[in-house]
């Protein structure tokens, strides 16, 4: 494996790039106020300078990653395979629009990310970030549940953009272009009851993946939500959720598992537990029906969990759990568990820090192939890591982190370093 020292790294020219970029970076935000602001809204620029260390930049083991990088299969491109680790700079510009209209908020982002990979070079790329969304009557974002305008109540996103990176679930570094259009609605007819609408479109185009021989299919979903509402103050929900959701791939008469149908149903609350928990907590039922005739429903108990615990002014504790199908774009059905645990903790005045520790566990369940049997296997994974941010000034922003993931699969087991450092200017 190729090392690079740091007098390499000194002398190069991405390293002298991302000093130079640092130093007009800074001088440039920390002078700055917001761009445009009048009657037609108000434009924001931000921009994010970041490098990153990653020592499993594929995902995968070295043993799989130089199987990958000595196979003749056309799917790979093996000659773009130069190193398992890898030095990462990003610099992401983008332009932040927010208008406020009545009860109608607007807000859109329009940026691009460069991002220069020092031993992949072949990997480096540059993606769009693209967002926008309406939002009726916002005052029941502020921690409500009962609108001060309005029965009614909706919100609308839009994001079109790429997203390159290595999957836990596909093992791979995957690069798709995705599209989401997103519509939530509520309607609340008395002040104890309300129903409730959402659907979203989201598509998945693939580009390739780097070390994988399955064939990468573009996939479609299309979930439609119902829901019904008992409010029970104004800070806090009890509901029920119906979801039923569709999602195809770009394949005819496809014999993979990508092809299904789900139903799943929940109970839960939302909102202000108490002065210093509030989330979203539900569990319920799911039905995963596969249009493969050969292969049989799959059903499970779903969760989604997610708490906030203010212990004190400093100190705060997050709780996340999910269990959730989902399909892949290699054909295969996963059903996944993940649990999170973080705490938050302000140093000083400008000064915080964020630790958290993970496990999850993706059980794969494979299309049958002829006459073979449906085949599954498992996959455990674990995480720590900790993140510290410092606020420099009133524009500029900086932070740093160290995460650690540990892999472990039945035929195979390693871990992934992952250490990064970014600096983000407002202006």
């Amino acid at each position: 494996m190729k090392v690079y020292s740091y007098s390499v790294l000194r002398n190069s020219k991405y390293f002298k790039i991302t000093i130079q970029l640092v130093i007009l970076f800074t001088t440039t935000c920390d002078n700055l106020f917001a761009l445009i602001e009048g009657d037609f809204g108000k434009i924001d620029g931000t921009a994010t300078l970041s490098g990153e260390y990653d020592s499993r930049v594929f995902g995968i083991s070295s043993d799989s990653f130089q199987g990958a990088k000595t196979s003749s299969s056309p799917l790979i491109s093996s000659n773009e395979l130069k190193s398992e680790d890898d030095f990462i700079i990003r610099f992401s510009p983008a332009l932040h629009f927010t208008k406020k209209l009545k009860w109608f908020s607007f807000t859109g982002t329009a940026g691009i990310e460069f991002a220069q990979f020092i031993k992949n070079d072949d990997k480096s790329y540059t993606q769009p970030i693209t967002t926008f969304s309406i939002d009726f009557d916002d005052t029941l974002s502020k921690k409500k549940r009962v609108s001060n305008n309005a029965k009614i109540r909706f919100d609308a996103t839009f994001d079109i953009g790429q997203s390159v990176g290595a999957s836990i679930l596909e093992q791979d570094l995957v690069s798709y272009t995705y599209f989401v259009a997103g519509l939530n609605l509520r309607y609340n007819y008395s002040p104890k009851f309300g129903v409730g609408a959402s659907t979203s479109y989201n598509l998945k185009h693939y580009q390739t993946g780097s070390t994988q021989t399955r064939v990468y299919q573009d996939i479609a979903t299309l979930p439609l939500s119902l829901r019904a509402f008992y409010i029970y103050s104004e800070k806090l929900d009890f509901y029920t959720d119906y979801t039923f959701s569709r999602t195809k791939d770009d394949q005819a008469n496809s014999l993979t598992l990508t092809d299904s149908q789900s139903h799943s149903i929940s109970f839960g609350a939302q909102g202000d537990y108490s002065s210093k928990l509030s989330g979203n907590a539900n569990v319920g039922y799911s039905v995963q029906n596969y249009d493969n005739s050969s292969v049989s429903k799959q059903d499970n108990l779903v969760t989604g969990v997610g708490l906030d615990w203010k212990y004190n002014s400093k100190t705060s504790f997050n709780f996340n759990l999910n269990r959730a199908f989902s399909p892949s774009a290699q054909g295969f059905s996963t059903f996944s568990t993940m649990v999170r645990l973080s705490a938050t903790h302000r140093l000083t005045e400008d000064v915080s820090s964020t630790a958290y520790f993970s496990v999850g566990k993706v059980e794969y369940t494979y299309p049958p192939s002829g006459q073979t049997a449906r085949d599954s296997s498992s996959l455990n994974n674990y995480g720590v890591g900790i993140n510290l941010n410092k606020q420099i000034s009133d524009r500029i922003s900086a932070g740093t982190g160290y995460d650690y993931t540990f892999v472990d699969r039945a035929s195979e087991s390693y871990g992934r370093h992952l250490l990064r450092a970014d600096i983000t200017g407002r202006f």
